[in-house]
């Protein structure tokens, strides 16, 4: 197989959250609907570490995005934040490594709580900006994580 590079935005997290699990526990993990990774699903790999204004910050797979209240970081210093995550946190090397998980079924445009239930809660964050990835793993239904 050919290497293959995307330009990806949206959700992202780390690897280490994903890593050895099957489409089933992702959807669980990262706040998916039951059978949304049933056909399958692309996982990529950032190639570069985003910019302070490349992302923006979610919290954690429980909340769904859209049920994120602008008052969410009032009183923190998301510019402080953003750079502990970019110090500290951010890689493109290893277990802890920046991830998306790309569904083969295409998102609804509906930002019901039936399409994004509570995940597990595992760390995530919004690319605000396309961004260039390596697809490291396609899965298809019933495969795990490896």
């Amino acid at each position: 197989m050919s290497t293959q590079f995307l330009t990806v935005r949206g959700c992202i997290t780390q690897e280490k959250y994903i890593k050895g699990r099957t489409l089933s526990e992702l959807e669980s993990i990262l706040g998916f609907h039951t059978g949304h990774l049933a056909q399958g699903a692309t996982i990529t790999a950032l190639l570069q570490v985003p910019t302070k204004s490349q992302f923006n910050l979610l919290g954690y797979t429980q909340v769904a995005e859209h049920k994120i209240s602008k008052e969410a970081f009032n009183g923190l210093d998301t510019d402080k934040l953003k750079d502990l995550l970019l110090r500290e946190t951010f890689t493109t090397v290893g277990i802890n490594r920046l991830v998306k998980v790309i569904a083969k079924i295409a998102h609804s445009k509906d930002t019901t709580d039936e399409q994004y239930p509570p995940g597990w809660g595992v760390p995530q964050w919004k690319l605000t900006a396309e961004m260039p990835a390596q697809v490291i793993a396609e899965l298809n239904s019933g495969e795990r994580y490896i």
